[in-house]
């Protein structure tokens, strides 16, 4: 759209500095001359409805965030000509809207930064407009780093949890396997659980009380306990 319109308005223009300078010996001073004052009035124009918007936005009942949405679009999308899209983005940023019109179109700042500089626009009018998308960059590669040292913190916390839990699993696939008790041990293991003494015992099952006590002996050493309290503890309380 820019391109067509230049090439209409050179067209034009080099169509009239040919009638005058037949007519009346047109200059290249004096062509130039009219073509900077067709540019200005077309700038002026293209502010002029920039401002009517802006007007006609701030009477209307939209919300104050549609509002600024629409005149966002409008300084991006409607305005062709340089000069008044870098005043515009200029209106945007004393309003505190150009940082997330940035952000969120940061392609379209690019480019037009790198027209500003092919343009015969000063430096310094843009200048601010390079500042920001440099330090908006920064800003965006630091959220990236920030986000990627919690997800690295993540992954190792996973791969701990993980690491236990498997750990845990052969640990408790390792446990040593106990010895089977034969019959008459489980009949003075359970005795033992009841509560029931050596002479107890032996009179219950009728059996010595030396027999009971290497019975005892045997249960000891299969369950790898020590004594009473210990079996207590380490029991499971099943009889077979």
């Amino acid at each position: 759209m820019d391109v067509i319109r230049s090439l209409s308005i050179f067209l034009i223009l080099f169509l009239v500095s040919n009638l005058y300078a037949e007519a009346k010996g047109f200059s290249f001073d004096d062509f130039t001359t009219l073509q900077d004052s067709m540019h200005s009035e077309l700038s002026s124009k293209e502010w002029k409805k920039f401002k009517y918007f802006e007007e006609k936005l701030q009477s209307s009942a939209l919300s104050i965030k549609e509002q600024e949405y629409q005149l966002r679009g409008y300084a991006r999308d409607s305005l062709q000509i340089l000069q008044v899209k870098l005043v515009a983005i200029k209106v945007l940023d004393e309003k505190d809207l150009l940082n997330q019109d940035i952000a969120e179109n940061s392609e379209y700042y690019i480019d037009l930064l790198e027209k500003f500089k092919q343009s015969d626009i000063p430096l310094t009018e843009y200048l601010f407009l390079e500042e920001k998308l440099a330090y908006l960059h920064q800003e965006v590669l630091h959220r990236q780093l920030q986000q990627s040292r919690w997800l690295n913190f993540g992954l190792i916390a996973l791969v701990l949890v993980l690491a236990f839990l498997i750990i845990h699993q052969v640990l408790k696939q390792r446990k040593p396997i106990l010895p089977e008790l034969s019959k008459q041990e489980t009949l003075v293991r359970n005795l033992i659980l009841e509560g029931k003494s050596n002479k107890e015992i032996a009179s219950e099952l009728f059996i010595s009380l030396s027999t009971v006590k290497s019975h005892i002996t045997n249960i000891y050493g299969k369950l790898n306990v020590g004594n009473r309290r210990e079996l207590f503890e380490n029991s499971t309380g099943a009889s077979t």
